[in-house]
């Protein structure tokens, strides 16, 4: 064999091929990343919200039955905690109706989430309601 006819190393299109199919793999693994942290994010804010909203109703067991009304009030800008803040990523809304039957008061909590990106509220919420009763002692 004389070296001219020996092929060592790679040519330009077997490079250039090889290039492309690294950048294919690397793109389509960035993709996939960058979707499964949008989907781990949005999981976590409405595991938060849902938190928030069951927070307020468990906060309702600690008023009388004729005080209940007191809990009503309408997009408060909350913390993750639930706290008021202007700084939240989180809204919420809390209806109090009473006599909903005889007897008996609605509570709904509706918390908003923030995008993230675009800082404003949209139709990404959770909503809570319990109902509730004047215990009778003799």
């Amino acid at each position: 064999m004389s070296p001219l006819s020996s092929k060592n190393g790679f040519t330009l299109v077997e490079a250039v091929i090889s290039s492309a199919l690294l950048v294919l793999v690397i793109g389509g693994s960035y993709t996939l990343v960058n979707r499964s942290q949008a989907l781990i994010y949005s999981a976590r804010n409405h595991y938060v919200a849902i938190n928030i909203s069951r927070a307020r109703l468990e906060r309702a067991r600690d008023f009388a039955y004729d005080q209940l009304s007191s809990l009503s009030e309408s997009n408060i800008v909350v913390n993750d905690s639930g706290v008021p803040s202007s700084e939240g990523y989180f809204r919420r809304t809390t209806e109090v109706t009473p006599n909903y039957q005889p007897g008996l008061t609605k509570i709904n909590v509706r918390t908003d989430i923030r995008n993230a990106r675009t800082l404003l509220y949209s139709n990404d919420f959770e909503n809570v309601a319990s109902l509730f009763t004047e215990y009778l002692t003799p």
